[in-house]
């Protein structure tokens, strides 16, 4: 099996990662359309319980298979990575099972609390929990090996398939509702049950892939079943408890948002409408849930795109990192390191940058035909984008920790933002309602992202030389975005045109100064591993 780069292996990632965002928008902006506010309020329901369990028992899962995989795999002990699979498979069946039924014992006491109508949702998407366990093995293994191909064309597969059973699936039980469902709850229930669907898609791609593989041979012993169950968990919790502090950001929103609004609207329903912004003719019964819902399935939405493309360099970097620094090779790690946020920077500054000054575009341009939704959006987006370029920096960092043997690190770094967000939401949401809660997520990420640097770079022993390109990359980013918005304003063009051409010459500005302010370091920093860059 041929070994890929960590630069060819993250763009596989993210070219497919790409496309599943493509088709995911081509997802959700259909289904807001079909569902409206109330209905995303219902299907982000499901979201809200799926996401915490799917931290627990699958985000940390395919990196605890990656790492002893990259490890034995690079000492040439492939018999010892498959066993590692081979243990995982059983290992996380088991976890993925009992996930499974957790989620379904507790829909409907979480539906409860939240918002009844969302139950056949939410037990809609507890199989997922199991398939993706599944799936995670798979894609672990061969990430360990830096093979990202299997990873991402399953990626791109389940996309395809959530898009196609999702609307499909939302679009019949609109049309034929289940007794006892309003038509929002049961075409909320159809496109989670596509979602479902979808995950089944991405495990039949690997089966489909171990069929087709060629395995590398070896002599050498494997370990017991206990070293690698060891091995496996002492990776895996600690990324799992990682990753469910970070999801704890949306549940965090999930009780305290509806529940914030249902009392302000209980209090004071007229300034709850002025507030929020939203037309009187929402009935005050689904004005909480079409609020969150408008929150949710736009604003958070749009939110998400860009971490989750430079996430996949996040997951490209850590097999390589891995086995650089298991051969004690501290100058080659620190070299990815450098590459790895040098990327992630260029995508995600000016992107931040350009979300805030054009975010009621962006929302127009994707959720077009949605005027109520986007007016509840559009102001906690604009304040959602500083955040997002806190969250993309954040990823490759704790990658990267996790690489160097400090799994427990991140879990340590997450709880004070985890706490700024709580108490930005008790404080902040009574009076600035969503925009409350985007202020309160962008400051949790800030207070995570800068001691997290802080540890690499005295874990890693050896300097990084980033402080001058993040900073032309921030200011390219600013210029970027002015460029943009004077586009935008005043370029007499229909809307969707007008934004486009804004973007392009934003980041046509954007090139152009990161290429005046640093083109030598950064094309050093980008491309080599073994040399430190002087800035």
């Amino acid at each position: 099996m041929k070994k890929q780069t960590f630069l060819t292996g993250s763009l596989l990632l993210t070219a497919s990662a790409l496309t599943a965002k493509v088709l995911g928008a081509l997802f959700k902006i259909p289904l807001t359309a079909m569902l409206g506010g109330t209905g995303m309020g219902y299907f982000s329901c499901a979201y809200g319980l799926f996401l915490p369990l799917y931290a627990v028992f699958v985000t940390g899962l395919s990196t605890a298979v990656a790492r002893p995989t990259a490890d034995y795999a690079g000492r040439g002990n492939y018999a010892a990575a498959r066993y590692v699979r081979r243990v995982a498979r059983m290992l996380f069946f088991w976890a993925g099972l009992a996930g499974m039924l957790i989620a379904a014992v507790c829909a409907k006491s979480f539906a409860a609390r939240t918002s009844p109508e969302a139950f056949p949702a939410v037990l809609a998407i507890t199989p997922a929990v199991l398939l993706c366990c599944l799936t995670a093995v798979e894609r672990g293994y061969y990430e360990g090996l830096c093979t990202m191909t299997p990873t991402a064309v399953s990626q791109a597969v389940e996309a395809l398939a959530k898009l196609i059973c999702g609307l499909v699936g939302c679009s019949f039980f609109l049309k034929h509702p289940l007794p006892g469902m309003t038509c929002e709850a049961a075409g909320a229930f159809g496109a989670v049950l596509g979602v479902t669907a979808s995950t089944l898609a991405g495990l039949l791609c690997m089966v489909f892939r171990n069929c087709l593989g060629r395995q590398e041979t070896s002599s050498q012993p494997h370990p017991s079943a206990g070293v690698v169950v060891r091995l496996l968990l002492s990776v895996m919790i600690p990324a799992a408890l990682g990753a469910l502090v970070t999801n704890l950001t949306s549940l965090i929103d999930l009780m305290t948002v509806m529940h914030c609004f249902s009392d302000l609207l209980h209090t004071d329903p007229e300034a709850f409408y002025r507030g929020t912004d939203i037309p009187g003719s929402i009935p005050t019964g689904e004005a909480a849930a079409f609020v969150y819902g408008s929150f949710m399935g736009l604003s958070i939405t749009v939110f998400n795109l860009v971490p989750s493309l430079t996430n996949m360099l996040a997951k490209g970097v850590l097999p390589c990192t891995a086995q650089a620094w298991a051969s004690g090779s501290r100058r080659e790690a620190a070299g990815y390191a450098r590459q790895v946020l040098l990327l992630t920077g260029l995508a995600a500054i000016p992107a931040g940058c350009g979300i805030f000054v054009l975010s009621g575009g962006v929302l127009k341009f994707l959720f077009a035909g949605r005027e109520a939704e986007i007016h509840a959006a559009v102001s906690s987006l604009q304040w959602l984008a500083p955040g997002m370029v806190f969250l993309c920096m954040t990823f490759p960092v704790f990658s990267l920790l996790q690489a160097v043997g400090k799994e427990k690190l991140p879990v340590l770094l997450m709880l004070p933002g985890i706490a700024v967000k709580l108490i930005g939401n008790i404080l902040l949401l009574p009076h600035l309602y969503t925009v409350g809660a985007a202020l309160s997520t962008s400051l949790c990420y800030l207070v995570i992202l800068i001691p997290s640097l802080l540890c690499l770079r005295k874990t890693l022993g050896e300097p990084l030389h980033l402080a001058g390109l993040l900073l032309a990359q921030c200011y390219s980013g600013v210029m970027c975005a002015a460029a943009a918005w004077l586009c935008y304003t005043r370029l007499p063009l229909p809307q969707r045109l007008s934004l486009l051409l804004s973007v392009a010459a934003g980041a046509g500005v954007y090139v152009l100064c990161m290429l005046l302010c640093a083109r030598r370091t950064l094309v050093k920093g980008l491309f080599r591993t073994d040399t430190h860059i002087h800035t």
